[in-house]
């Protein structure tokens, strides 16, 4: 952070709010300028940014179709959730993505406000109230999704009541201290029993990241997300996939739950790249239901605007068209090959994974515990000092790069990541 920069951000925390995430306030940059995997700061100093505004970046900082799709919108109307061109065009661009089954979609502003319609519309269609989610997930910090995010809820009195936690399957810091594939999907199995114990019998909903973003891009083990439907249907309860950071490609699949069946997804980030839009999809017979499906009880104030179709559309053709969680499947599992290739998992490095662009280094101590937020702020600091900006995530390096990065552009972020983290002293 140059002199300069230090004095915009002071001057800016005089009148802006705390909501600044802890990896932004860390890097201190004041962008002058983006153009798809590359920030330039004030002091014209370039950036690999693997940030991507926590998974927003989807198709590239300033990408010329996106760009100019939101210029011809706005030279035309912006105000108003009337049927519009660009509405329509993100509706067909949407659903000829998405599974077929999930043919009706809602637009709203932001990833919570689209996890409590999802909530809700759960709630409407099985007529019951009760939620699963699992530890270490992240949905929101409004009412409901707040009630669902575990870890989050300190000082602020009590949740909404009908949520039920468990562990989610994070193999690498199981704990229920087993291993897979022996355990048998041993987290399955406790979720089960707990739902047994704890539940009035009224579960709307089973609530899940396909992969957990906020831990560090924890993928679950083949079979999990599987098993989680079986669960659901044991009780006569929907699936609801929150894929506000892994929709669209981002794991190298449109839907990485689409193993699954969601009977609901969760959309975002990603899919206005930029833009602040959200959606839920769901089949015709479950977006229907009362109280849901009553006129104006699933809106949103600013849900289906034209900017926003015209962002969404935009998104989806250029998914479409550039086969783009083709080429993050494979891009990511070159990148993947290449981290564990330069980087070696002892040390500070205690393990590497990921699906498609969302990787995650879990940085660990000499106990293999997991890195304090002191020393993984000097790893970010020394990262940033060679030209590659990260997230972070309990003591994990998260990973977000575009998926339109240049093959070459990431080879050079994993050499660049690889150099800091084998010579790492502290």
């Amino acid at each position: 952070m140059t002199d300069s920069q230090a004095r915009h951000w002071e001057v800016e925390l005089t009148m802006l709010g705390p909501g600044v995430s802890e990896a932004v306030a860390w890097a201190g940059l004041v962008v002058e300028r983006a153009s798809n995997a590359t920030l330039t700061d004030s002091a014209g100093r370039d950036y690999l940014d693997l940030m991507g505004g926590a998974g927003v970046n989807l198709v590239g900082h300033s990408n010329p179709g996106y760009v100019n799709a939101l210029h011809r919108q706005l030279d035309a109307w912006m105000i108003g959730a009337h049927a519009s061109v660009s509405r329509l065009e993100a509706l067909r661009g949407l659903t000829a993505l998405l599974p077929p089954e999930l043919d009706r979609v809602q637009f709203y502003s932001g990833g919570a406000e689209a996890v409590e319609a999802a909530i809700r519309l759960a709630k409407s269609a099985t007529g019951k109230f009760e939620i699963l989610s699992f530890w270490r997930g992240f949905h929101g910090r409004t009412a409901g999704a707040l009630a669902a995010t575990g870890g989050a809820r300190a000082g602020l009195g009590p949740a909404m009541t009908g949520v039920h936690s468990t562990p989610y399957a994070n193999c690498y810091r199981c704990p229920l201290k087993t291993t897979y594939p022996g355990c048998g999907l041993a987290c399955v199995d406790l979720a089960r029993e707990a739902l047994r114990e704890q539940s009035s019998g009224s579960l709307a909903a089973i609530l899940v990241e396909p992969v957990q973003g906020r831990s560090g891009n924890v993928v679950p083990p083949p079979g999990y997300l599987p098993a989680l439907r079986e669960l659901a249907d044991e009780h006569d309860a929907l699936l609801i996939a929150d894929e506000s950071m892994t929709g669209l490609g981002r794991t190298g699949a449109i839907l990485a739950s689409e193993p699954a069946k969601p009977d609901i997804a969760v959309l975002g980030k990603g899919m206005g790249n930029g833009y602040p839009v959200s959606a839920i999809a769901a089949s015709s017979a479950v977006m229907t239901a009362g109280p849901f499906g009553a006129p104006s009880a699933s809106s949103s104030s600013y849900g289906g605007f034209p900017l926003a179709g015209a962002a969404v559309a935009a998104v989806t053709r250029i998914v479409r068209d550039q086969r783009l969680a083709d080429r993050a499947d494979a891009a990511g599992s070159e990148f993947l090959a290449l981290l564990r290739e330069l980087i070696p998992e002892r040390g500070i490095v205690g393990q590497i994974r990921g699906a498609g662009l969302a990787v995650g280094i879990e940085l660990v101590t000499d106990t293999r515990g997991p890195l304090g937020k002191r020393e993984l702020r000097a790893v970010f600091d020394r990262l940033l000092g060679v030209g590659v900006l990260v997230m972070t995530g309990g003591g994990t390096l998260r990973l977000y790069p575009p998926l339109t990065i240049d093959r070459d552009e990431l080879t050079r972020a994993a050499q660049l990541i690889a150099a800091v983290l084998t010579t790492w002293t502290s």
